[in-house]
């Protein structure tokens, strides 16, 4: 993550802790793990800063930035991991 990316997310709300979590999979959206049950407020937080951070921008270019793209990975990890926990409670 550049520099300015970074000051990006910091204004928007992200902490340090964030910023290297990001960093840990190399802002890759195809590489967001997966999270844990107590890790779903961070994801979505994260998700909403990274949103945030993109306001600004055309639908088309939040789709075409590293930070929407990277909001929108989360969201869907959190929905699968959201999923398969009503599956596993039994509910449809």
């Amino acid at each position: 993550m550049d520099a300015e990316m970074r000051e990006r997310l910091s204004l928007a709300g992200l902490t340090g802790s964030d910023l290297d979590w990001l960093e840990s999979f190399g802002c890759d959206d195809a590489r967001v793990p997966k999270p844990r049950a107590s890790e779903i407020a961070d994801y979505r937080r994260r998700e909403a800063a990274l949103n945030a951070s993109v306001a600004a921008l055309t639908f088309a270019e939040r789709g075409e930035s590293r930070e929407g793209r990277l909001a929108a990975a989360i969201g869907a990890k959190v929905a699968d991991a959201e999923d398969e926990a009503q599956g596993a409670d039994g509910e449809d």
